[in-house]
């Protein structure tokens, strides 16, 4: 390290110029990046909802769809504007009632349980099906042309249009909580540091490691919408504190006015600390990779990579941006305002025992009210109930009841069967109805006499579908009931059959997902607990500080639980792996100082003293993780992204909590089992009255 560091002080301006021009490559190289706002394509490919949406794509080129919902029951306007719709780029086809019914009869002569699919009192019903996925940048064009061509009142709603508002909310709220997040944590960094200029060579560190980590994003090609909408921010948060760590000890260090030297001092010294730190975040982001859902993977190396990007320019370019400018505006001081522990740390380690007892009561609570803690899956929900599709969602349910609707591939075989299998299926429980090629026309008319457009909308080569509305949601026991049905029938009427649409989608998710969270806490206590054991050579500090932090975890995952509110199952999954990964650096520093510290005084002085060297640093590095997430969750409308950064905000507050009442209390209690189970731990030394008098135990 001493060869690096000196190498790094030695050559400023070339460290400068080198990350300046990866900057730029990367700056270009992230326009090239796209988001993908469609969370089924993370889902296997061996899924049969998701073969199903790829069967939509090959034979019938659809890929999104939305249903738009029209104040007029004016059958001819209804047909102009249908014909105006299928004419724009983007749609495939506009279905209505005039592909299930004869228009020119009578409206009395109308089948009714067909015909209340499309009109409702004064109200017509469209289903409208893109020929690219619901997230593309064509099918949100088309939306748009749709919106200016009609001018009634009118509401879309489904898929592509709960697509468009994520999109459209995603890149308008993104601005706003950057700013907040920007200014809160500024000021955080103004009240704990001595110097003006300090916190703007941490927003440029940490910045050009964002923009570095969004760059080489290429690699992937594209990155899910959540991870986009929280990976900056987060990274900021949780690898701030590496920039803090490095800043104090160089002021420690250059105490003989040669600040190359402390600087080089400084490097070799937090390294160590630092890099175990960001190994422990990077572990806990990686063991989102073991999730069976393909947005763990996504997510967990977006972010380690993130967090590796910060290290590495904490420790080559911050130091050469110090040096650069604390000679011209080192003299440009303040007063730190952090308000420091050493007034509160007697009271904290003496009150050790009352703080064990109120842990061990709380362990089983929190620990059976996270186990059982209800999620969602549901895209819709994730959104706001002010946007614009969840208000025509609802609008349309009222007008035309709940429409859930799924879509049945099967081949074009025997049209008596199709015909047996549709009269089935109708039979199921909360289908309301199904529209296919033969339930419209009689199965015994020969297949020339069927209009073309008819065939060609619902038939390929190969195959044929039929669409099943369910009068269920798209979540709940109901709907998993129907589709556990269809798919039984389907499977007895052929071999070969693909059951999609979002319900199905997410009963494929629910099944995948079972299991991650397990999974992914399992194995980010193993990652991080192998860390910690090399880093401390120790069996028992591992246990003890894995537990102190899963305990947080357990009581944050509790609250939602006890207040009775559900959470989007990716929140559920990752919170674990993040609030661990990112918050175990908390106990790490107060460890690693408690154990300097023991070289010198016995374990309750040490504690006392270890509190209130480190409280500074690790009360801002939480209060950054906080500002940095709770400004995401109090501004966004999107529920998904609020939901996880509360927790990941909330959760760094209980950490925090945790590592100076629980985690001291551990320590000092439990001295004895960490001597005993860690190679190079300080021996006891017992302190008399009499300072002069010490003896080792």
């Amino acid at each position: 390290m001493k060869k690096f560091s000196r190498f790094i002080v030695k050559n400023q301006k070339l460290i400068i110029v080198f990350y300046s021009a990866l900057v730029l490559i990367s700056l270009i190289a992230g326009r090239f990046v796209s988001i993908e706002y469609d969370l089924s394509s993370y889902l296997p490919k061996s899924m049969n909802s998701i073969m199903g949406k790829e069967k939509l794509q090959s034979e019938f080129t659809i890929n999104g769809s939305a249903t738009l919902m029209i104040k007029s029951n004016d059958i001819n306007y209804i047909l102009e504007i249908k014909k105006s719709i299928v004419s724009i780029p983007g749609i495939k086809e506009a279905i209505w009632l005039d592909d299930v019914e004869d228009v020119k009869k009578p409206l009395e002569f109308f089948d009714k349980k067909l015909s209340k699919r499309f009109i409702s009192g004064e109200y017509s019903l469209l289903q409208i099906q893109f020929t690219e996925s619901n997230d593309a940048l064509i099918t949100r064009e088309a939306l748009d042309k749709v919106n200016k061509l009609i001018d009634k009142e009118h509401y879309f709603g489904g898929p592509a249009a709960i697509s468009k508002d994520m999109q459209d909310t995603t890149s308008k709220e993104m601005i706003y909580y950057s700013v907040v997040a920007f200014l809160i944590i500024t000021i955080i960094l103004l009240i704990s540091t001595n110097a003006y200029y300090e916190p703007i060579l941490f927003f440029v560190t940490i910045g050009v490691a964002i923009v570095l980590n969004a760059g080489t994003n290429i690699i992937f090609g594209k990155i899910s919408s959540n991870t986009n909408s929280v990976s900056s921010i987060l990274q900021l948060a949780v690898s701030m504190d590496y920039s803090i760590f490095l800043l104090h000890r160089f002021h420690e260090e250059n105490k003989d006015g040669n600040k190359n030297e402390a600087m080089a001092r400084a490097i070799e010294k937090t390294f160590s600390s630092v890099s175990s730190s960001a190994l422990t975040t990077v572990c806990g982001f990686l063991a989102l990779l073991w999730m069976n859902y393909g947005i763990g993977k996504d997510m967990g190396l977006v972010l380690a990579k993130g967090v590796f990007f910060s290290l590495v320019a904490v420790v080559t370019l911050m130091p050469c941006l110090i040096l650069a400018v604390d000679e011209k505006l080192g003299k440009y001081k303040h007063k730190a305002y952090m308000p420091g522990f050493e007034k509160i740390s007697g009271f904290m380690v003496k009150s050790r025992v009352v703080t064990l007892i109120i842990a061990a009561l709380i362990v089983a609570p929190t620990f059976l009210g996270q186990s059982k803690l209800e999620y969602y899956y549901s895209t819709e929900k994730t959104l706001s109930e002010s946007s614009k599709s969840a208000i025509a969602n609802e609008k349309i349910q009222q007008v035309f009841g709940k429409s859930n609707e799924l879509i049945l591939i099967i081949p074009k075989e025997d049209k008596i069967k199709i015909n047996n299998l549709i009269e089935e299926i109708k039979t199921v429980e909360n289908v309301d109805a199904v529209q296919g090629l033969y339930s419209m026309v009689d199965p015994t008319l020969p297949g020339e006499i069927i209009p073309k457009e008819v065939k060609e909308t619902f038939e390929s080569e190969k195959f044929t579908y039929m669409i099943i509305n369910l009068l269920s949601s798209t979540e709940g026991k109901g709907t998993t009931k129907a589709i556990e049905e269809i798919r039984r029938i389907s499977s007895e009427y052929y071999s070969e059959w693909y059951l999609t649409g979002e319900a199905a989608v997410y009963l494929d998710l629910q099944a995948v997902t079972s299991k991650d969270f397990l999974v992914v806490n399992n194995v980010s206590i193993l990652l991080i607990g192998i860390i910690l054991l090399i880093t401390f050579k120790s069996i028992g500090i591992p246990i003890l500080l894995v537990f102190a932090i899963q305990l947080g975890i357990w009581i944050n995952l509790s609250i939602p639980y006890f207040q009775g509110i559900s959470l989007n199952f990716i929140s559920f999954i990752i919170i674990g792996a993040i609030q661990l990964g990112a918050t175990v650096d908390y106990a790490i520093l107060v460890t690693s100082r408690y154990k300097e510290n023991l070289q010198v005084m016995p374990p309750i002085p040490a504690m006392i003293k270890t509190i209130g060297d480190t409280g500074k640093s690790v009360l801002t590095s939480a209060l950054i993780l906080v500002a940095g997430t709770l400004s995401i969750s109090f501004i966004t409308t999107i529920r998904s992204a609020s939901e996880l950064t509360l927790l990941i905000g909330r959760g760094a507050l209980i950490s925090l909590f945790i590592v100076y009442t629980v985690l001291p209390a551990l320590l000092v209690t439990f001295n004895w089992f960490i001597k005993a189970t860690t190679i190079g731990w300080p021996k006891t030394i017992k302190m008399y009255k009499s300072e002069e008098k010490r003896e080792v135990v």
